[in-house]
């Protein structure tokens, strides 16, 4: 199972009510950290306004409190981190984020029922997240794997190309744009790709993440010159690259690893950690709360009658 991390953007859940409890009552544990019933009820106005909890969200709202306990102890444990949770950290990351984080930041300040402590929850899981990829990314035998084994990882390009169903119909492509035609008008008429306007690509991409014919091809064709016809299991393609970054040695990689591995790389090491962080943390919740079930990465509700 691969869990994902909008899990903890706090989407709401289905209504079913629930019977408050003891605002100082521990509701988790997660390894030796307590999560009280204060912590949870603080990030939704309904939770203070009400007497009775619509109960699917107060579990939801209390597994993403056990997610960041897990993931800090992980993080300790793992890497020697600490204060991720600091007061000061979580305002200057609310204060300076970055355009992604932005707009998390005002889409959750904006959702009705949220609260400012909903905010700063949000913030720590985005310092959570820098300060272990840092520590993630910085790995001297990944890093060594990838550039020996995997070294297409680290190629980004940003290319358009043309796909044909032929090699003849690319040839003939290929003739047109060689004789001066513009290349968006003959992708406009002759690529099947109908959904990359002008033939372009998402840029930058890894190298590696394209079929392979094509990989090698836009990490190795001169930049900004037409390839020859290009063979995958799409069709044809003629390629234009109009952008490459690579690392031209190791040291160069380990200067900073972060400007040559392509964000979905960098995530699927952080959705690795995560999901270990949770599975390997001792968690339990008050049975008045439910069951943490670790196979299913929440809360499952008491039971009925």
């Amino acid at each position: 199972m691969r869990l994902s991390t909008r899990t903890l953007l706090f989407a709401a859940a289905a209504a079913v009510v629930a019977t408050a409890c003891s605002n100082s009552a521990v509701v988790a544990t997660v390894d030796d950290a307590t999560i009280d019933d204060a912590s949870v009820l603080a990030l939704r106005t309904s939770f203070s306004e009400d007497s009775s909890y619509n109960a699917d969200e107060y579990r939801a709202d209390l597994t993403n409190l056990i997610f960041f306990e897990a993931q800090k102890n992980a993080a300790h444990d793992d890497f020697g981190l600490t204060g991720l949770d600091d007061p000061e950290a979580v305002a200057a990351k609310i204060a300076d984020p970055t355009p992604e984080e932005a707009e998390i930041f005002a889409n959750v300040a904006n959702t009705e029922d949220r609260t400012d402590a909903t905010v700063a929850a949000v913030a720590e899981q985005f310092i959570i997240k820098d300060e272990v990829t840092a520590e993630l990314v910085n790995d001297v035998e990944y890093l060594t794997d990838v550039y020996e084994n995997q070294p297409l990882m680290l190629v980004e390009v940003c290319a358009r190309h043309i796909l044909t169903e032929t090699q003849d119909e690319a040839q003939a492509a290929k003739a047109r744009i060689d004789a001066g035609e513009d290349f968006a008008a003959v992708v406009a008429e002759v690529s099947v790709d109908t959904a990359s306007l002008g033939g372009q690509l998402p840029c930058p991409s890894p190298a590696g993440g394209y079929v392979p014919e094509f990989s090698t091809a836009s990490a190795t064709a001169p930049l900004g010159e037409l390839t020859e016809p290009v063979p995958s299991e799409f069709g044809w393609h003629l390629i234009i690259v109009d952008e490459r970054t690579e690392p031209a040695t190791f040291d160069e990689l380990l200067s900073d690893p972060l400007a040559y591995l392509h964000p979905s790389f960098v995530n699927e090491l952080w959705t690795g950690w995560f999901n270990d962080a949770i599975s390997s943390a001792d968690i339990a919740v008050s049975s008045q709360i439910g069951t943490w079930e670790h196979d299913a990465y929440g809360i499952l509700p008491p039971p009925t009658g």
